[in-house]
């Protein structure tokens, strides 16, 4: 289910810190730097490379990643940074990616990179400011409170980890998510 828009804008202005996501996701998806090196896993950080749990996040497997969390990311981070300010926005964006980035890893070994944990992390905010906003879904194509739609996306995700598909970090999400959840009120 792909959310079109959200019906309700808290408030105007220019999104600084999401198009500056968008732009510097995009930069290092065209760039391609290594994902071993800069892709976040225990082994990295074992090995002093911390930065791996930032870079991590600006890296994706494909251009259906890229677009698929730059698109959730416009949906989602509109009200939420109105609401925070550009520069709490981004910490908080940060903080959740790390977040489900840190949880993915201790249950696999492998390299994780993507948006999706601090995209997961948007929803769970979203959750707790927004609950009441209107998310038109494009199929089925009707408006759905944001609760309902979040819960969907949500139950999706436990269900996916079930499935244990590591090529997507699910856990990491469901770790974004509930960064997301906790940290919105205290960003």
């Amino acid at each position: 289910m792909l959310p079109l828009y959200d019906k309700t804008k808290i408030k105007s202005g220019i999104p600084w810190g999401i198009i500056f996501l968008v732009l510097i996701n995009s930069f290092f998806f065209f760039v391609s730097p290594d994902v071993n090196f800069f892709g976040f896993s225990l082994e990295n950080i074992w090995n002093g490379m911390l930065f791996t749990l930032i870079t991590s996040l600006f890296l994706h497997g494909n251009f259906l990643h890229l677009l698929v969390n730059m698109w959730f990311l416009w949906v989602f981070g509109l009200n939420i940074e109105m609401r925070l300010g550009t520069f709490r926005f981004l910490l908080f964006y940060i903080l959740c990616g790390i977040a489900g980035s840190v949880l993915f890893a201790l249950s696999a070994d492998v390299v994780v990179i993507g948006a999706s944990a601090s995209i997961a992390g948007l929803l769970g905010g979203y959750l707790v400011l927004f609950p009441k906003n209107k998310i038109k879904a494009l199929f089925p194509p009707i408006y759905l409170p944001s609760v309902v739609y979040i819960f969907i996306w949500f139950l999706f995700q436990i269900f996916s980890v079930s499935q244990m598909n590591v090529s997507t970090a699910y856990l990491a999400h469901i770790g974004g998510f509930i960064a997301g959840i906790i940290l919105i009120k205290k960003i």
